[in-house]
């Protein structure tokens, strides 16, 4: 900004004037100054390089205007048109920006407009301030929500089930990596073969921590999305393995016993339900759920209880 004239210019007034105003903002005469330029260039239409560089000295002292970044868009699409090499340069601006505003949602909006101006985007270029905001932040939605418009437009998925079993390593409790994993499977066509791997997978991480809801629901996703909801006997017998006794005929009456996992539970509640044939094993499932186990979602199981007839 400083590099730039603005003498000719006329701030606007941030103040309303309103009468009857209750409050007004105490804006600090810098920013009252910075805002005021803009507002008058936007009132001109002046497309310009002073006022690209007076919009990033705005940005940064007020990041999540949108109206802000819609009028830095047209800017650069005036000035820039598509130029891949100062598209690029924009790139490397937003890349610096956004690493020093990880909470900002509004970056993301006017990057997905950058790569759809550029001429020839590339995705190898996007991913490094990905991994950057997710090492600060591993489960920052709104980079996750990025990076699947990503994979999307550039069609390209060949390292996501890679890279997401990688942030699960670093935390197997992170929803957003499992949920990035169970969003590729249902982006692509995967194979029976491929399927039986994640639930091979999934089973493997549930030995790790047995009360994760993360993993547990993703294998639930796999036989819900890629098996039609029909859950083999190889998948019960496994979720049985952590509910103890709690579900054998003889064990009715007796004192809940302690049991590694909820979530198995919750699995074999809703297998049992399907079938008439097996709703005792389902009603001992969910009142276990609602008196002992998750009690604070009791009235979701009693509700599910009500359904038995």
């Amino acid at each position: 900004m400083e590099a730039y004239n603005y003498e000719d210019l006329e701030p606007v007034s941030l103040e309303l004037g309103a009468e009857g105003e209750i409050c007004q903002i105490m804006y600090s005469p810098e920013y009252a100054r910075v805002i005021g330029l803009l507002r008058a260039l936007m009132a001109a239409d002046e497309v310009s390089a002073r006022a690209l560089a007076l919009n990033s000295t705005a940005l940064r002292m007020a990041p999540s205007d949108y109206t802000t970044w819609n009028h830095r868009y047209r800017l650069v699409k005036a000035l820039y048109g598509a130029d891949a090499a100062k598209l690029n340069a924009e790139l490397d601006w937003l890349d610096e920006f956004t690493l020093g505003n990880l909470k900002n949602y509004q970056i993301w909006s006017y990057r997905q407009a950058l790569l759809r101006l550029h001429p020839e985007p590339k995705l190898p270029r996007e991913l490094p301030v990905l991994h950057m905001m997710l090492q600060e932040d591993a489960k920052n939605y709104h980079v996750w929500s990025y990076r699947k418009w990503a994979v999307l437009f550039f069609g390209d998925f060949r390292h996501e089930l890679e890279y997401a079993a990688w942030m699960i390593e670093g935390d197997v409790y992170n929803n957003s990596a499992w949920a990035h994993r169970m969003f590729v499977l249902k982006s692509t066509t995967p194979s029976a073969s491929d399927i039986q791997r994640e639930v091979d997978y999934a089973c493997a991480n549930i030995e790790l921590v047995p009360q994760n809801s993360s993993s547990w629901n993703y294998l639930r996703g796999l036989y819900d999305q890629f098996r039609g909801g029909r859950y083999d006997e190889d998948v019960v017998d496994f979720a049985l393995s952590f509910t103890g006794d709690l579900l054998d005929s003889e064990s009715e009456g007796n004192a809940l016993p302690e049991i590694r996992s909820s979530h198995a539970l919750e699995l074999l509640a809703h297998v049992y339900s399907q079938e008439k044939a097996t709703h005792d094993k389902a009603r001992r499932a969910y009142k276990g759920l609602a008196s002992a186990y998750d009690p604070i979602r009791r009235p979701f199981w009693e509700l599910q209880l009500s359904k038995l007839v």
